[in-house]
């Protein structure tokens, strides 16, 4: 009898411990996934060189050259982006637009001033065109 018992709170123990793993491995896996939240910013350009600079926030060199033939299409993001929706330095991101010029996949590689919020810059030259006014546009964070 006595031997029963201890077999029944044996297997007891052995079902707690199962659903206690069961469970670490289910939250483990959901906080793995990352979820595609998209945010709707107001969009800009900026210019590099002069008041900007030609070095990015995140130390790259800018090349007028580069950004022109599109190469390099860097954008900055306003700080609250980095702080509260989790962007890096680096992070590819997938913008919609109605504008064709600022559709597609950019690399955050700047950062905008601190009083500006829900914001994003586009790296342009001067001479290029199709993006004049702000308008507004949708970014989603693309996972490599």
């Amino acid at each position: 009898m006595l031997t029963k018992v201890k077999g029944e709170l044996d297997m007891i123990k052995i079902k707690r411990i199962f659903r206690k793993v069961l469970i670490f491995i289910l939250v483990t896996f959901i906080c793995s996934m990352e979820i595609s939240a998209n945010h709707t910013v107001r969009a800009t350009k900026y210019y590099a060189g002069h008041n900007c600079g030609w070095v990015t926030a995140s130390g790259d060199r800018i090349n007028n050259q580069k950004v022109r033939s599109g190469e390099h299409r860097w954008v900055a993001l306003s700080h609250d982006m980095f702080k509260k929706h989790g962007f890096k330095m680096g992070d590819k991101i997938r913008v919609e637009s109605d504008n064709p010029v600022l559709r597609g996949e950019w690399i955050v590689k700047d950062k905008m001033a601190p009083r500006l919020r829900k914001a994003i810059d586009f790296l342009f030259t001067r001479d290029m065109k199709g993006f004049n006014n702000p308008c507004k546009v949708v970014i989603y964070r693309i996972k490599d």
